[in-house]
C-alpha cells in the first residue's frame, strides 16, 4: 500500500529578529547578509495523524538541527540528500518542529570542507529548507526500488543506449537560478529548459557539481534524455576529517539517486589535480560502481592530464576538458586522441566555450542583486571573477545603448562561429564518442551561456542543427606540409580562403545513425546565383564512424565571396569561401622588409620608400606597418573570452575583415596591443587611434590588435597583432600560403598613406595624442 504524504510548506523564519510566514522550499536569499552563515530558525506546528508518521526533508543547506517541542531529534549535514526525522512515539499530538540551519560558506563550514559543488564559485553559498518537506504517514521509509539499469552498455569506445549506438551530445548546468536563489526549480521550469535543450539539438545534461532534484531527472527520462551526474567534489580542503565528511555525504547522495535509470554517467569530482590523492579517488570511483553498477563511472573529470597531480586514474571512460584558443582545437584534439591506450569511450566532458558581450544596459536598468555593488548583496566570496558590479556602474556600453547592443549582435555571431567550427572539428575525430558544451545559461563569472541572462537562446535551431544534430557534415582539411630547414613540416590549407583558380574540397559526414548517404553541393555566389554544383554516389556509413562522403571540383574560381553549400541525407552545412587573388609582388614594389624571425618567409623586399616590419621598429619614421609579436604585446586569446569593435567605416570597406570571422581565423594573433608601451614608444606629437578594439567579455579590459599612428612628419604606421603569415595552430604555415594573410597585407599595405582619416565610431577609444 503506497504512503499518505502531506507537503508541509507554510512555516516561519526567524533571522534572530522575529518570525515571519515563508513557504517551503525557501532559501533566505537577499534577508541577510549574504556572508552571513546564520544560524536561521524555521518553525512549523503539526497536528500529528494517529498512526506512526515522519518528517522527510529532501534538502537543507547546509547543517540541520530538527527539534520537536524543544527536544533535538535529528542532526544533519549535507545539502544534497535528504534525511528523516521519525515522530512514531508522538502520534497524534500537536507539536512544533523546528529547524536550526546554518549554510556552509562561513567560519563554520567553509567551502572547501564540504561538498559544496561550485555553486559558491558562481556566486555565494545558499541556505535554507530549500527543497520540500513531507509528512509520511508509515512507520519507517521504505528504500526505493533499484535494480542496476541495463539500458546502457560500452563496448569499446562505442556507448549504447538500449542497444542502439549513443553519442552524448551534453549541455553543461551549474544550477544558477538567480530567480529563486537555490537550485530546487520547479516543474515548469524543468520542462522549459529540458525541451528548450533539446529543440537546439542536446540529448543529455550534464548536472556540474551539484544535484538537481529528482523531478529533473524523471522529465528528462520522459523526455527521451539522459543525465551525468558529477558529484559535488571541486577544490576540497587537504585536511582528512573534511574529506571523510565529503565522501560521506557523496556515497548518500548515490544512494539516493542511482535509481534513476537515464543516469548515463556518474564523476567522482571536477578537475582535482593534485588536491584529492590518488587513493581517495580509486576509493570513490569503486563506491560509485559497487553501488550503481553504471558502465560509465568517471575519475576528475577533465582528468589528470590535463589538471595535474598523479596520473593513475581509475575510471571507466576517458574524460577531457580542452579549453583553447579556435586556431589550436585541431591540434589540442589531436594531441587527446586514444591512440594505443587501453581502448574505452573518449567524451569532453566540458569544453567549446566562447563568452560574448551580455547586455549591459538592460543589467544596468534592472539591477539584480549578482550584478550589484552593496557587498551584502553580492560579496566576492571564492569567486576568482568579481568585476562585473564595476562594470555595470561604469562601462562605458551602459550609457551608449547603441554600441552596447552593436558589441552584443556581433560578439553573438562571432560565439557561433568558435562553436560550429570547433564541433566540426569533434565530430571529424572517430576518437571521440561524445562532448558535453559549456555551458547551459550566464552566470556573473561567464558568459559563455547557450541560453543569456534572461533564459533566452542566443542560437537558432537552425544553427545548432548544424553541428549539434544526429548529423554533422564537414569539411576535411587538405595537407600542404611545407620544406623547411631541409624536412617538411606539417601544414594544412585553408579551406575557406583559397587562391583563385581550380578549388578541391573533400566533405565528410558524421552520422549516429549510419545508413546511406550521397553528396549534394553548390558554390553560390553573393547575388544568390549558383555558379557550380554537383554530387557524389551514395556512399554507406557505420554509426558514428567519421568517413569521407565525396568531392567537389571547382574549375575556375575567380576572386570574389561566395558561399558552399552541402547537403546529405537530412543534413545540410555551408560554410563562407573567400577567394583570394595569387600574390602580385608588385604591389610591394615599394616596401622594404625587415624580417629577423623569418615569419614571411622567402618574400623579398630590397628597398623602398615604406618598410615591413616583423617585431617593434627600431625607429619610427617614414610610413610602414610592423606586425609585432612579442615586445610591446600582451597575451590575449582571440576567440574565446573577447568581442571586438571595428572603428573607421572607410577603412574596414577597404580591408574587408571586419566581423570576417572566417577570414580572420588564419590571420588572428593570441596578443594584443601594450597601451601603455605604445604611447613611451611614439614619439612626440604623433597620435593614434585604434582600429581594432579588443574587448575582455570577462574583464573589460580593452586593449588594440590594429592602431593606425599618424607621425608629425605625415608618416603612417599601422601597429598589429594580426598574422598574415599565419604558423599559429590551424593557420596555414606560412605568407605565401595563406590567402587571408595576402589580401591581408595587400589591404593595409593599400591603406598606409593613403591619407584618409580614421575618425572612428562614436563607440570606439578616442584618439591619443604622444
Amino acid at each position: 500500500m503506497k504512503a499518505q504524504r502531506w507537503t508541509v510548506d507554510r512555516w516561519t523564519v526567524d533571522y534572530e529578529d522575529g518570525r515571519e510566514p515563508v513557504t517551503v522550499p525557501h532559501a533566505w536569499r537577499q534577508d541577510m547578509d549574504v556572508q552571513d552563515e546564520g544560524p536561521v530558525t524555521y518553525r512549523v506546528k503539526l497536528n500529528l495523524p494517529p498512526e506512526p508518521a515522519h518528517l522527510l526533508f529532501h534538502g537543507v543547506s547546509y547543517a540541520a538541527e530538527v527539534s520537536v517541542d524543544g527536544a533535538l531529534r535529528v542532526s544533519h549535514r549535507g545539502i544534497w540528500d535528504e534525511f528523516e526525522v521519525p515522530l512514531d512515539d508522538l502520534a497524534g499530538h500537536q507539536v512544533e518542529v523546528e529547524v536550526r540551519v546554518v549554510k556552509n560558506g562561513g567560519k563554520t563550514y567553509p567551502v572547501g570542507s564540504v561538498a559544496s559543488g561550485f555553486i559558491p564559485y558562481v556566486h555565494s553559498t545558499f541556505g535554507g529548507i530549500f527543497r520540500e518537506v513531507e509528512l509520511i504517514l508509515e512507520r519507517a521509509s521504505q528504500p526505493r526500488a533499484w535494480n542496476p539499469s541495463s539500458r546502457h552498455r560500452v563496448e569499446g569506445q562505442t556507448i549504447f543506449l538500449e542497444d542502439r549506438l549513443f553519442y552524448p551530445r551534453g549541455l553543461l548546468h551549474w544550477g544558477w537560478y538567480p530567480e529563486l536563489g537555490h537550485p530546487n526549480p520547479p516543474e515548469e521550469t524543468i520542462r522549459r529548459e529540458v525541451r528548450n535543450a533539446k529543440r537546439l539539438g542536446f540529448n543529455l545534461v550534464k548536472f556540474c557539481l551539484w544535484l538537481p532534484p529528482h523531478r529533473y531527472l524523471e522529465i528528462l527520462r520522459q523526455e527521451d534524455m539522459e543525465a551525468w551526474i558529477e558529484l559535488p567534489i571541486w577544490m576540497p580542503a587537504a585536511d582528512s576529517a573534511c574529506l571523510v565528511q565529503i565522501q560521506g555525504e557523496v556515497e548518500a547522495i548515490v544512494r539516493q539517486y542511482r535509481h534513476h535509470d537515464n543516469v548515463l554517467a556518474w564523476s567522482i569530482g571536477c578537475e582535482l589535480g593534485r588536491s584529492v590523492s590518488p587513493a581517495v579517488r580509486e576509493r570513490l570511483c569503486r563506491m560509485v560502481k559497487n553501488l550503481t553498477h553504471a558502465p560509465l563511472v568517471g575519475d576528475s573529470s577533465g582528468g589528470a592530464e590535463m589538471y595535474g597531480g598523479d596520473l593513475r586514474e581509475f575510471g571507466d571512460f576517458y574524460d577531457y576538458h580542452p579549453y583553447c584558443d579556435l586556431p589550436l582545437y585541431a591540434s589540442v584534439l589531436d594531441g587527446l586522441a586514444l591512440g594505443p591506450r587501453t581502448s574505452k569511450p573518449v567524451v569532453l566532458g566540458e569544453f567549446n566555450d566562447v563568452d560574448v558581450h551580455r547586455d549591459l544596459g538592460k543589467v544596468h536598468d534592472e539591477m539584480p542583486f549578482w550584478a550589484s555593488t552593496m557587498s551584502e548583496l553580492n560579496h566576492k566570496g571564492v569567486r576568482w571573477l568579481h568585476e562585473l558590479p564595476s562594470l555595470v556602474s561604469s562601462s562605458r556600453f551602459v550609457s551608449d545603448s547603441l554600441a552596447n547592443m552593436a558589441l552584443v549582435a556581433s560578439s553573438v555571431r562571432k560565439a557561433a562561429f568558435v562553436r560550429k567550427t570547433v564541433q566540426e572539428n569533434v565530430r571529424a575525430r572517430g576518437d571521440i564518442s561524445g562532448y558535453v558544451v559549456t555551458g547551459w545559461r550566464d552566470t556573473p563569472i561567464s558568459s559563455a551561456g547557450i541560453f543569456d541572462d534572461w533564459g533566452q537562446a542566443r542560437f537558432s535551431e537552425r544553427e545548432m542543427a548544424t553541428w549539434n544534430g544526429e548529423d554533422c557534415l564537414f569539411l576535411i582539411p587538405s595537407r600542404r606540409p611545407p620544406w623547411v630547414s631541409g624536412g617538411n613540416r606539417p601544414g594544412l590549407v585553408d579551406p575557406l580562403n583559397v587562391f583563385a583558380g581550380p578549388q578541391c574540397w573533400r566533405v565528410g559526414m558524421h552520422s549516429e545513425r549510419g545508413g546511406p548517404a550521397g553528396l549534394l553541393w553548390r558554390i553560390v555566389s553573393g547575388d544568390g546565383l549558383v555558379l557550380a554544383e554537383g554530387g557524389s554516389e551514395l556512399s554507406s556509413l557505420e554509426p558514428c564512424v567519421p568517413r569521407e562522403i565525396g568531392e567537389i571540383f571547382w574549375e575556375d574560381a575567380r576572386p570574389g565571396d561566395y558561399t558552399l553549400q552541402v547537403e546529405a541525407g537530412g543534413a545540410r552545412n555551408s560554410w563562407p569561401v573567400t577567394v583570394v587573388a595569387p600574390l602580385d609582388p608588385g604591389f610591394l614594389a615599394d616596401w622594404g622588409l625587415s624580417d629577423c624571425r623569418g615569419a614571411f618567409g622567402d618574400l623579398l623586399l630590397t628597398g623602398g620608400r615604406n618598410r615591413l616590419e616583423v617585431g617593434a621598429p627600431s625607429v619610427l619614421t617614414g610610413s610602414g606597418i610592423a606586425f609585432l609579436l612579442d615586445e610591446g604585446t600582451l597575451a590575449a586569446p582571440f576567440w574565446s573570452e573577447a568581442a571586438f569593435e571595428f572603428a573607421d567605416e572607410a577603412f574596414w570597406s577597404e580591408v574587408p575583415f571586419a566581423e570576417r570571422w572566417s577570414l580572420l581565423l588564419p590571420v588572428c594573433g593570441d596578443r594584443v596591443i601594450d597601451g601603455e608601451w605604445l604611447l613611451s614608444f611614439l614619439p612626440k606629437g604623433a597620435t593614434a587611434q585604434v582600429l581594432m578594439n579588443r574587448i575582455d567579455t570577462r574583464t573589460y579590459r580593452e586593449a588594440s590588435a590594429l592602431t593606425r599612428i599618424e607621425l608629425p612628419d605625415g608618416g603612417v604606421w599601422l601597429f598589429t597583432t594580426l598574422r598574415p603569415f599565419g604558423g599559429l595552430g590551424s593557420q596555414p604555415p606560412s605568407f605565401i600560403a595563406n590567402p587571408a594573410g595576402v589580401l591581408l597585407l595587400s589591404s593595409l599595405v593599400s591603406r598606409v598613406g593613403s591619407g584618409s582619416g580614421a575618425a572612428g565610431l562614436a563607440a570606439s577609444p578616442e584618439t591619443v595624442t604622444a
